[in-house]
């Protein structure tokens, strides 16, 4: 499977001053400020570490994969780096942003690169280790479910009944136009009992996570309360 670029850093733009740029990075404490003379440059090498295609599942994590991307823009950092230099020093601007400055905005931006990748690395991790529990759930709750199973099972059959044959008759009273006291009696004790196997499922399934998992009809799997 390849993923584009399209899943690298994003940096959020702002004007900070008349001439300078302030460059955030909202996952992680990066701010990078640097003349907006230089901006031009500044984007290209990024762009150019953007621009590459990523491997998913043969091992390799997007962190080490970005790394490459340094390596692979090794040529336009040197040649973006000098170039901004050179205007610098064309427009007299040098004093305030020296060689050393320019080198260390370039190495920054290489610095939240590498850790964009290593904060998609996390994400994965994290949605495989979420589908991983959910699986042993599932196979737990297949294989041998424990007593606790079959009880909320037996709630939930008991709300569906309720609603299946109460639900018609309240309906019918909503669609009076004035309610007797007998309505109203019926409407309280309809509302009354799903209430009560309503919140009898969810007591019993904190103690039975087994009992979240069920599958449908159509092979769907989801929790259900």
């Amino acid at each position: 499977m390849i993923a584009t670029a399209s899943a690298a850093l994003t940096l959020i733009f702002a004007q900070a001053a008349a001439d300078r740029v302030q460059a955030q990075y909202p996952d992680q404490q990066w701010e990078l400020e640097y003349p907006a003379l230089i901006g031009g440059f500044v984007d290209d090498y990024y762009s150019c570490l953007k621009g590459g295609s990523y491997v998913i599942g043969d091992g390799s994590g997007f962190e080490d994969q970005y790394r490459g991307d340094i390596q692979r823009c090794r040529k336009q950092a040197s040649e973006l780096e000098a170039g901004a230099n050179e205007l610098l020093a064309k427009r007299g601007r040098d004093a305030d942003t020296p060689p050393t400055q320019v080198a260390s905005i370039f190495e920054t931006v290489r610095r939240i690169h590498v850790e964009r990748g290593a904060s998609l690395d996390r994400a994965t991790n994290s949605r495989i280790v979420a589908s991983n529990a959910y699986a042993e759930a599932r196979e737990v709750a297949d294989a041998a479910p424990p007593p606790c199973v079959a009880y909320v099972n037996e709630l939930r059959e008991a709300r569906q009944n309720h609603m299946e044959t109460q639900g018609e008759s309240v309906k019918a009273i909503y669609d009076k136009p004035e309610y007797t006291q007998d309505d109203q009696r019926l409407i309280a004790t309809y509302n009354a009992e799903l209430m009560r196997l309503t919140g009898a499922i969810t007591l019993e399934l904190r103690a039975c996570p087994q009992a979240n998992y069920r599958v449908y009809e159509e092979g769907a799997e989801t929790p259900e309360g």
